[in-house]
């Protein structure tokens, strides 16, 4: 058995020394660095999560880079027993008690391409570790590591203060001077822009460091290789399993929409998973070809989402023209890569999966859509827990079982600098963690030459009837291969242009003040005969609208509240002292000072702008978070998670909800009787909070 090295957060475990046995269990190696001797045994687990732990519970989906909790060990103390936490997936070195290096002291000996991946990666963080309160453990160059490609936080640390995207500009420049020729001129830049507060937003930034990849990337050649196979197993009489390319296909591609591999692994016995799967693989490729081959990260992420759904419409279409209802109704899982430039794009739903095989490391790059999941990602429970519960695996969704409104497709995105090879398969092979036992002896050799694809491929058959059996088995695997072209210039791209009516400020409550415009339309009104004065009341905040940008991969959960134009009030609304539209606030919608009345027309909450699609709408009295802000010229987006909802509202808060689709967005004003309370969360009950969560 390997060993399993974990990392202790938590007062009193700098009073241990090397050597010392922790709880007759844990040893400790050096500093933080414990050795499980008996990790064949459960932790202890908490009855309560303690909310400084609740970050990396609702960062789950997050862990490529950031640990997640192993478990506790409650250490006796003189008058109270002490915690010390156990986090485990950490940046430690496989098999021994060292750490990953320093970002900043591998940073002068990486790669231009490797840096830029860095930076984005960190970019990629920077949006939901600061909605958790936790963004200073991207300003900490000792809490950041790497492995490879790959960015690796060492812990979560809490926010003394507010942190910005100056702040990070500040940790950048201090890499400028150590950066590769070809990138230092364009870090220098970025960061001075950072830092002098024209970088609005993360989306901003990763546009741009999306841009900086993309023309560094033309130095490279890559080439891309993927094989497929699909079998019935040794204890099933069908297959209710499919693939693309069909099985047995090797093909070899550079990166186009062309470039894809997708398993689908059916749900609902012979008659309804086998064509499922096979309906979904039929809709998936020919929407695929509507995707652009010089379409920019956003524009492709949204049609793979789009792709996803026209594939559970067809589904679901089917379903309900033969009158299937409950467990009859057929569905499928989803997994899907797709090689465009120099990225690796991975579309999933359900519980089958995609693994990332390095040099150094397999990493499973989905998160299963089952119950377990949820449990961790809503804050409930810790993963070594959930997964013990009744009926843990079961799924939260897939295609065609219900319609693309209550549909939340997860893509994620790699930028890839060195041979890499994705491995997505079925549960026929990841079951028991099979992926984990073999992707040294079985995979790895790929990326040495010292085996073929489809014997890889072939093996992973093999290995899933033999130590599994219990089911039908699918694999696909994308070999990509990057090479020099020997040539390198230095990195040029114009500055983030920044408009000045529009450059970033914090939401804050001001008084409420009348525009100019009023007595335009007041003028207009009397013209046509109205001979009334009609009233607007115009909010500072409400007037400075801005277009959403793309949203992040790992960004999900949440919901989006439909524009609708500015409403007559009766009367001056009325604004909570402490009104604030930060990432993090909350929204009580309330019809008037009564709380029991109803709005006239219920927020609707939408699928995307472009079609209108409502995906539900909340009452009065309903809760929403803002997780979420959009900056562009003329337009402000928010993006808001349900907390809870009344009777009347016709949207599940139990339901995760999640979109990242090109324009979506948020509102100027609600349509309402007489006025809108935001509110902070400290002037909330609790108790109605208690489904609001954040991925």
């Amino acid at each position: 058995m390997p060993k399993h090295y974990l990392w202790a957060i938590g007062e009193g475990i700098e009073t241990y020394r090397p050597g010392e046995i922790i709880a007759d269990r844990y040893q400790v190696q050096s500093g933080r660095i414990l050795l499980d001797t008996q990790p064949e045994k459960m932790p202890q687990i908490p009855e309560e999560i303690p909310g400084a732990i609740e970050p990396y519970l609702k960062l789950f989906p997050y862990r490529l880079h950031i640990p997640q909790v192993f478990g506790l060990v409650s250490v006796a103390g003189n008058k109270k027993t002490t915690p010390i936490w156990l986090l485990e997936g950490g940046p430690i070195i496989p098999g021994t008690a060292s750490l990953m290096p320093e970002i900043a002291t591998a940073w002068k000996n990486a790669t231009p391409m490797r840096q830029l991946n860095w930076l984005w990666q960190i970019a990629q963080l920077w949006q939901p570790l600061n909605v958790q309160k936790v963004g200073s453990s991207l300003l900490n160059s000792e809490n950041l590591r790497v492995e490879g490609q790959l960015v690796r936080l060492l812990e979560l640390q809490p926010d003394e203060k507010s942190v910005t995207l100056q702040h990070l500009g500040r940790l950048w420049q201090k890499w400028a001077s150590n950066s590769h020729p070809a990138v230092a001129k364009f870090l220098k830049q970025l960061s001075q822009q950072m830092m002098a507060g024209k970088v609005e937003n993360a989306d901003l930034l990763i546009k741009q460091l999306d841009k900086a990849l993309e023309v560094l990337g033309r130095s490279q050649l890559r080439s891309v290789h993927i094989t497929t196979a699909t079998d019935t197993g040794p204890n099933r009489s069908h297959n209710e399993d499919a693939c693309y390319p069909p099985s047995k296909t090797v093909i070899s591609y550079p990166p186009s929409s062309k470039t894809v591999a997708i398993v689908c692994d059916g749900i609902g016995g012979q008659d309804g998973g086998e064509e499922a799967s096979q309906l979904a693989i039929k809709v998936l490729c020919q929407q695929l070809q509507k995707i652009q081959e010089n379409g920019d990260p956003l524009t492709i992420t949204t049609k793979l989402e789009e792709t996803a759904c026209a594939a559970n419409d067809a589904i679901c279409d089917r379903n309900d023209n033969e009158e299937r209802h409950g467990r009859q109704r057929m569905g499928t899982t989803l997994v899907m890569a797709l090689a465009h430039l120099h990225e690796i794009y991975i579309t999933h739903i359900g519980d089958s999966r995609a693994y990332w095989i390095t040099p150094n490391r397999c990493y499973q790059v989905t998160v299963d859509d089952d119950v377990a999941s949820r449990q961790v990602r809503l804050g409930y429970s810790l993963y070594n827990d959930a997964i013990k519960q009744v009926a843990s695996g079961a799924l939260v969704q897939a295609l065609g079982i219900t319609t693309s409104i209550a549909l939340h497709p997860t893509v994620q995105r790699f930028p890839i600098d060195e041979d890499s090879i994705f491995l997505i398969c079925s549960d026929g092979l990841s079951d028991k963690e099979r992926v984990e036992e073999y992707w040294q002896t079985e995979i790895l050799p790929l990326l040495d030459g010292k085996i073929d694809l489809a014997t890889v491929r072939d093996k992973l058959i093999e290995i899933a009837n033999t130590k599994n059996g219990h089911d039908n088995v699918t694999v696909a695997l994308v070999h990509y291969q990057v090479t020099s072209k020997g040539q390198m210039t230095e990195l040029s791209l114009l500055p983030i242009e920044v408009k000045s009516a529009h450059s970033e400020k914090p939401f804050v409550e001001q008084k409420p003040e009348y525009r100019s415009g009023w007595f335009y339309l007041l003028g207009i009104f009397i013209l046509l005969g109205l001979g009334g004065i009609l009233a607007y009341f115009l909010s500072p905040i409400a007037t400075d609208l801005i277009e959403i940008t793309e949203p992040t991969n790992n960004i999900s959960d949440n919901q989006i509240v439909k524009k609708i134009e500015k409403p007559s009030l009766s009367a001056t609304p009325t604004f909570s002292p402490t009104l604030s539209l930060d990432v993090g606030s909350f929204i009580l919608i309330s019809a008037s000072d009564s709380p029991t009345e109803t709005l006239n027309e219920p927020i609707e909450l939408l699928t995307s702008t472009r079609d209108n699609t409502v995906k539900g709408r909340v009452a009065n009295g309903s809760i929403l978070k803002i997780t979420r802000k959009f900056y562009q010229p003329e337009e402000i987006w928010l993006e808001l998670e349900v907390c809870s909802t009344t009777k009347s509202s016709s949207i599940d808060p139990e339901f995760i909800y999640y979109l990242q689709p090109k324009d979506v967005g948020w509102i100027e004003q609600v349509k309402i009787d007489s006025h809108l309370d935001i509110i902070n969360l400290f002037e909330v009950n609790k108790e109605q909070l208690d489904g609001c969560v954040m991925d």
